[in-house]
């Protein structure tokens, strides 16, 4: 079907607005049952970031050992350290890993990591006892692990950048030796390379488990290899402020908001606007909940950025909703069919531009870095919410406004419109 041909059809929107009011209200109600669950599994119904609750940062420098191979082991070591961290009572500290990150290549990479501050520890005790504990147990995390190249029955393995003295290589091959008996085969053949770190021997028979485990056996446990430096912190009160402006900051641009429409159309229309506002708040916040999202400053920026944006939508529908109220040809019609009409003659101007907005914030998403994908998927959520609701909400909220107002004194209703008929 061609878009001219359903765009001379008659829309029935508005008269179906018990349908788009129940679809947002179902999401709302999923992302209520998922804070629910996560408040029960993991303490934290929503998953607020540093800025919010506050956090510190400890970096572990890693050099030539962190690479696309270890670093998926090097982060679980991390994680499972920092949140089983235990004071000397043996009470678990309850830290939070919020993100680990990659920084750097080669001799320069290193493990940028958040945690979230310790449930009921204040910035004292997190800086003089907690902090201070993170970095020492996380001389754990410092280990060389080897590559294991394998060929049919002939195995290789690399230290890289770590000589190895006879001692220690003699260590490795009893443990190769016992690892390959464990494992029902025998290891022969064992030489030392020149330049010490390649050690070369066969086995009687290939052996996945031995191939997959080798790795791990002959890791080496070297607290030298590495280094734990202490990062920023945002302390509890901090993160207290930074909410209060966010809630302050997106409530004074909805009220200007309102007072803007008001002043430009009419009260009704304000307040429409203001009820599709909210609605695309709570599906940005709802996506946030049921997908556990981290909440953060980013994702406030991206809140106040669909407020401007869907707002913009808002404000064609109800300038063209003006223009046809004014029309001779709308002079005795409902305000739901004026809204329709209205709607019809705005759709693929709505639609368009949101389209076109939205191919670019979702490229934005796909091959941006982590750090603009956070703020990229909320906005696309937004986009699809506000389009959604300057369609469907505004207008529909809007009708039903003035058609009930209509209905509850017809007299006065009609001789309003005659009035503002008169003066346009």
């Amino acid at each position: 079907m061609k878009i001219s041909n359903l765009l001379d059809k008659d829309f029935k929107i508005i008269e179906k607005k018990k349908i788009w009011f129940i679809i947002p209200a179902c999401v709302v109600a999923v992302a209520i049952v998922m804070m629910i669950v996560f408040g029960v599994t993991t303490g934290e119904p929503l998953n607020l970031g540093m800025d919010f609750q506050g956090g510190y940062t400890v970096s572990i420098q890693l050099s030539t050992k962190l690479n696309d191979d270890t670093f998926d082991m090097y982060s679980n070591d991390v994680k499972d350290i920092i949140q089983n961290l235990k004071d000397e009572d043996g009470n678990n500290y309850g830290l939070k890993v919020a993100g680990i990150q990659r920084q750097g290549k080669a001799e320069s990479a290193s493990l940028y990591v958040k945690y979230k501050a310790a449930p009921g520890a204040d910035d004292n005790k997190m800086n003089d006892e907690i902090n201070p504990a993170v970095e020492a147990a996380l001389s754990k995390v410092f280990r060389i692990v080897p590559a294991v190249e394998t060929s049919s029955t002939s195995y290789t393995v690399t230290y890289r950048d770590f000589p190895l003295v006879e001692d220690t290589y003699n260590k490795k091959v009893k443990l190769i030796e016992k690892f390959a008996e464990e494992n029902g085969i025998s290891a022969t053949g064992f030489s030392f390379g020149e330049n010490k770190q390649v050690i070369t021997f066969s086995v009687s028979q290939a052996n996945e488990k031995f191939a997959s485990g080798l790795a791990e056996v002959l890791t080496i446990n070297d607290k030298y290899s590495g280094q734990a430096k202490k990062g920023d912190s945002i302390s509890a009160t901090v993160s207290g402020e930074l909410l209060t402006n966010a809630i302050l900051a997106i409530s004074l641009a909805i009220v200007l908001m309102l007072v803007y429409i008001a002043f430009r159309f009419e009260v009704s229309s304000g307040l429409s606007a203001i009820v599709a506002l909210i609605h695309d708040l709570l599906i940005m916040f709802s996506f946030m909940a049921i997908f556990h999202i981290e909440i953060s400053s980013t994702f406030i920026a991206a809140l106040i950025t669909i407020l401007g944006y869907s707002i913009n939508n808002t404000i064609i529908v109800f300038d063209r909703i003006r223009e046809n109220k004014k029309s001779l040809y709308y002079k005795n019609s409902t305000a739901t069919f004026v809204a329709n009409q209205s709607i019809k003659e705005t759709l693929m101007r709505s639609v368009n531009t949101s389209i076109t907005t939205l191919l670019t914030i979702t490229m934005v998403a796909i091959i941006g870095v982590s750090a603009i994908r956070v703020f990229a998927l909320p906005i696309i959520v937004g986009l699809l919410a506000g389009t959604f609701s300057s369609i469907f909400i505004s207008p529909s909220v809007w009708a039903m406004w003035k058609d009930r107002k209509r209905k509850s004194d017809p007299e006065k209703a009609r001789n309003k419109e005659g009035k503002k008929a008169a003066v346009a």
